[in-house]
C-alpha cells in the first residue's frame, strides 16, 4: 500500500507532525521553504500579545528564536477544511527536550549538568537583566539545538517591576512542581526569586533524574526537612534511595537555591562565586556527541527495537489466519459508568503522526484491552470517544491530577497500527512513567 504523503498548510508553511501541547496551544513542525520551523498555534489574546511583545525583543543563544507571528490566517487541513488560526513561529529545536533525555536515559554526569546549569543560569541573567522573569521553568521548557540549551515558552515571562511598580507579583503562575512555596500559598513573590527556585530543582533533576520532592509545601515530608532545615537527613533519605552522592558544595547550593525563605535564596551573581559553579564543564563538541548518542539509544529504545519485534510478530500473526478477533458488543466499565462498544463497525483511524509504540493487530483489539487494563494506570477513563480511537485516562497521584490521552492512529506500515500519546495535566516525568507501564502492557498482546 502506498501512503500519500499530505500535509496541511498555514499561510506560506508546511505543517507537518505535533511536537506537543502546552497551556495555550498546540506546536507543530513546519517548514518554511527547506527551513524545519516550531508553529505555536493560539488563540490570539491579550496575554498573546504580551508574549509576543516580550519575545521579540530578545536575543541570546540559550532563548529559544522567535522567528515571526502571524495573527487570524487561514490553516488548511489536509481533508481541505479551512479554519482561521493565530500563530507564533520559532526556531525548531531539533534536538528535544530535556524531561525527554532524563526521564528517558537518566541522569547527567556531574560536568555535563554543570555545563548545562551554566547555561541556564547565562540566559537567567539575561532575562533578569531585561527586567523580566520567567515563572514557567521545568524540563519540558528546557530544549537543544547543535548542542546548546535552550529555554522556551515565555508565555508565564513577566516584567519584574509588577504591576504597582514595587517589584513584587501576585499571579498564581507556573507548574505546581516548580513553583516556590510563596506562589503555592499565595503571597506576593519576587520574579527572580521563584527563577531560581526552578532552577535549582532543574540542576537536582539533571543530576538525578528525579524531583527533589513533589511540591515545595511544608505539608510535603521531602519539602518540610528543607523548611525546616533538616538538610542533613533530606540527603540521607535521598542517598538511601539510590542517588549519586553529591559533594558537600553541590548540597550546599542546591540547599540555598531551595531556602524555604526567598531572602536565603542566592543572587544568580553569588550562585556563580560557589565553588561548585566554578568547577569543570565540557566542550561543546562533547557535549552534541553525548546528545547523539542519548538520542539514538532513545530512537533505539522506542522505534528501531519494538518496531522490529512488532512487524516480526505480525508476520507470524498473517500466516496464522485463525487469530482473529471476535466482534461484538463489548461491554465495559469507565470508572462507575458502563461503556458500549459497538465492535463491528469499522472505524476510521487519524493519519500516522508519531507514536512511541507501532502493533500489528486491529484496532478494537487494541482499544478493548486499553479499556479492559484501566484499573492498572489510572483511577478512571476520563473521557472515550469509540468513532475515533481515542481515550483519556484520569489518576490522581500524591494529590496532583494526571490526564493523558490516548488516540490509535494508521502505523508507518500496512496494516499496523500506531499509539498517539498527549499529557493534557500534569507533570512530564510522571506522564512518560504511565505510558511507559501502557506500552510494556500492550507489548504482550499475542
Amino acid at each position: 500500500m502506498e501512503i500519500e504523503k499530505s500535509f496541511a498548510k498555514y499561510a506560506h508553511y508546511t505543517v507537518k507532525q505535533t511536537l506537543g501541547k502546552g497551556a495555550q496551544g498546540k506546536v507543530k513542525l513546519g517548514l518554511d521553504g527547506d527551513k524545519e520551523v516550531a508553529l505555536k498555534f493560539v488563540q490570539f489574546s491579550k496575554e498573546i500579545e504580551k508574549e509576543m511583545q516580550i519575545h521579540r525583543g530578545l536575543n541570546h543563544k540559550n532563548l529559544i528564536k522567535l522567528l515571526n507571528f502571524h495573527v487570524n490566517e487561514e490553516y488548511t487541513k489536509r481533508s481541505g477544511k479551512k479554519e482561521i488560526k493565530s500563530c507564533l513561529v520559532y526556531d525548531y529545536m531539533k534536538d528535544g527536550e530535556l524531561y525527554e533525555y532524563l526521564s528517558q536515559t537518566g541522569p547527567f554526569k556531574e560536568e555535563t549538568a554543570r555545563t548545562f546549569f551554566h547555561q541556564l543560569i547565562d540566559v537567567l541573567s539575561y532575562l533578569h537583566g531585561q527586567g523580566l522573569a520567567h515563572r514557567d521553568l521545568k524540563p519540558e521548557n528546557i530544549l537543544f539545538k547543535d548542542g546548546q540549551l535552550k529555554v522556551s515558552d515565555l508565555g508565564f515571562a513577566t516584567f519584574v517591576g509588577g504591576n504597582q511598580g514595587d517589584g513584587v507579583l501576585a499571579s498564581f503562575k507556573g507548574t505546581i512542581s516548580y513553583m516556590a512555596p510563596e506562589i503555592l500559598v499565595r503571597q506576593k513573590y519576587v520574579g527572580q526569586s521563584v527563577d531560581i527556585f526552578a532552577a535549582g530543582i532543574i540542576l537536582y533533576l539533571m543530576m538525578t533524574a528525579q524531583l527533589p520532592f513533589k511540591q515545595a509545601n511544608a505539608k510535603d515530608q521531602l519539602y518540610n526537612l528543607i523548611c525546616t532545615n533538616r538538610f542533613d537527613q533530606f540527603w540521607a533519605y535521598k542517598e538511601k534511595s539510590g542517588i549519586p552522592r553529591f559533594s558537600n558544595e553541590l548540597k550546599t547550593l542546591i540547599n540555598s537555591m531551595l531556602a524555604f525563605d526567598p531572602l536565603q535564596r542566592p543572587t544568580l551573581s553569588e550562585i556563580i562565586s560557589t565553588s561548585w559553579y566554578q568547577g569543570a564543564t565540557i566542550s561543546n563538541e562533547i557535549v552534541v556527541k553525548l546528545l547523539n548518542a542519548r538520542k539514538l539509544k532513545i530512537q533505539a529504545q522506542q522505534d528501531k527495537e519494538n518496531l522490529q519485534k512488532l512487524l516480526d510478530k505480525q508476520k507470524r500473526q498473517a500466516a496464522n489466519q485463525n487469530q482473529q478477533l471476535t466482534v461484538g458488543i463489548g461491554n465495559f466499565k469507565r470508572g462507575e459508568e458502563d461503556i458500549t462498544i459497538d465492535l463491528t463497525i469499522k472505524r476510521e483511524l487519524k493519519r500516522f503522526k508519531q507514536t512511541d509504540v507501532i502493533l500489528p493487530f486491529e484496532p478494537n483489539q487494541i482499544f478493548v484491552k486499553l479499556i479492559e487494563n484501566m484499573d492498572k494506570f489510572a483511577n478512571k477513563i476520563n473521557y472515550v470517544d469509540d468513532k475515533k480511537y481515542r481515550l483519556h485516562y484520569w489518576f490522581l497521584q500524591n494529590n496532583e491530577e494526571f490526564e493523558m490521552a490516548i488516540q490509535l492512529v494508521h502505523g508507518p506500515v500496512e496494516f499496523t497500527v500506531g499509539l498517539d500519546f498527549e499529557l493534557i495535566k500534569g507533570n512530564g516525568l510522571e506522564f512518560y512513567q504511565k505510558k511507559q507501564q501502557v506500552e510494556d502492557m500492550l507489548l504482550q498482546i499475542e
